[in-house]
């Protein structure tokens, strides 16, 4: 069985972004975890969340986990900020390989947010424009959760996307 990487982080920490350039240097295929409920749901994350709630959202989440988790296909996966909230989804991702945090720090992930909010339901409920306040403690709780990864990082620097790629490449 292949080992995947899992990229986990609060949203706007850049996991899409970091798995694109680690596919792109690597040769291995990534997928997007939100991009590909979206594509089965036939509607966007933030719709799902007006018309199912969170709970249903995290359900079907969880369920497209499990469907990609050891999945040969997939070695890089980005995941959205609260796959970590389940036990049973940082089970499984651990089962089939290596979780790398990407802690991006708050500062930057306020700006990014503030530059570029795009359709982020858990950030449309803290406000127009959202309470800093707020989006601190949510991502503190975060955080906690992230702690669990197997690796933390603060960026992808070439050398962090080398080490990942060798990893990825022992496990092919």
């Amino acid at each position: 069985m292949a080992e995947q990487v899992f990229l986990v982080g609060y949203m706007g920490a850049g996991k899409t972004s970091a798995a694109k350039t680690l596919s792109q240097r690597s040769g291995h295929r990534m997928i997007d975890l939100d991009d590909e409920l979206e594509r089965r749901e036939g509607r966007s994350i933030s719709d799902l969340f007006k018309q199912k709630g969170e709970a249903e959202f995290r359900s079907k989440e969880s369920a497209l986990l499990q469907d990609i988790a050891g999945r040969a296909e997939f070695p890089i996966v980005s995941c959205g900020g609260g796959i970590m909230a389940n036990p049973q989804n940082v089970q499984a991702m651990k089962a089939n390989g290596f979780i790398v945090w990407i802690d991006t720090p708050f500062e930057i992930i306020v700006e990014r947010l503030r530059t570029n909010p795009g359709e982020r339901p858990l950030l449309a409920a803290m406000g127009d424009p959202f309470e800093e306040g707020q989006l601190r403690t949510h991502y503190e709780l975060r955080c906690e959760l992230y702690a669990g990864s197997d690796q933390r990082i603060d960026d992808l620097t070439e050398k962090v996307v080398a080490a990942l790629s060798d990893r990825l490449n022992r496990a092919a």
